[in-house]
């Protein structure tokens, strides 16, 4: 079982072991002629209240903004993006999950769960490149993100890909980034000094990339701890 990053407020970093539907990271993805928001982890996916997607934003090769249009359904959420979309970056509220008498999380702040002392803030970000750019970069309004040194898209399965991982526009050091969200959860590589790590591209097909970490927060009625899922995700298209 992976382990999550417990990053303390002084600084400090502990190992906690994550085992719960908070884990899910969030990403884009092709289902059934569409373009979809999924929440999930590893082969399985949820679904989710549609109010969940607070934002999605999208940019042309050069950065520069595009309208896209998102649709809500059921239990998930559709995009379409236009021929010139190349990035989409998508802020997911999961919202508060709290340990109840019987060991199990429930989708409510401490507050609403009697006898609780143990509760998440669970909150999810993804950068998905759907195409080509000039020059990958950070997007500054995403607290936590994994940033490409090089565009995904024109790489080949096997390939290394530097990236630089970043909290509130810092390098986040000493941090596991979980190279397949969808198919090896457990392989990680570990960011240096300076938040870099070299991730070899495990599929010629979707590729997801996670960081996944949790901050506590000062005593509240709400929850005990911040976690954050962020993702970074391109595909490769099979060679002919």
């Amino acid at each position: 079982m992976r382990k999550l990053i417990f990053v303390a407020l002084s600084g400090c970093l502990t190992l906690m072991v994550s085992n719960s539907v908070l884990a899910h990271g969030i990403w884009i993805a092709n289902r059934v002629d569409q373009k979809q928001i999924v929440l999930g982890e590893g082969p399985l996916d949820n679904g989710y209240n549609p109010q969940n997607v607070q934002k999605v934003r999208a940019y042309n090769s050069n950065w520069s903004p595009l309208s896209i249009s998102q649709k809500a359904n059921k239990n998930f959420v559709t995009i379409t993006p236009s021929e010139k979309t190349a990035v989409v970056a998508v802020w997911f509220d999961y919202g508060y999950w709290t340990k109840n008498s019987q060991g199990k999380y429930v989708n409510l702040p401490m507050n609403k769960v009697k006898g609780a002392t143990t509760g998440t803030h669970a909150i999810k970000y993804s950068v998905n490149y759907l195409s080509s750019v000039e020059q990958p970069k950070m997007i500054e309004d995403i607290p936590l993100q994994i940033v490409p040194a090089l565009d995904p898209t024109q790489l080949k399965r096997g390939d290394n890909l530097p990236v630089t991982v970043y909290k509130d526009g810092k390098p986040l050091t000493n941090t596991p980034v979980i190279v397949d969200v969808i198919n090896n959860l457990d392989k990680t590589v570990n960011t240096d000094d300076k938040g870099q790590a070299t991730i070899t591209i495990p599929n010629q097909g979707l590729n997801v990339i996670g960081v996944e970490i949790g901050f506590p927060l000062e005593p509240n009625k709400l929850a005990t701890q911040d976690k954050f899922f962020t993702t970074l995700t391109f595909t490769l298209q099979p060679e002919e």
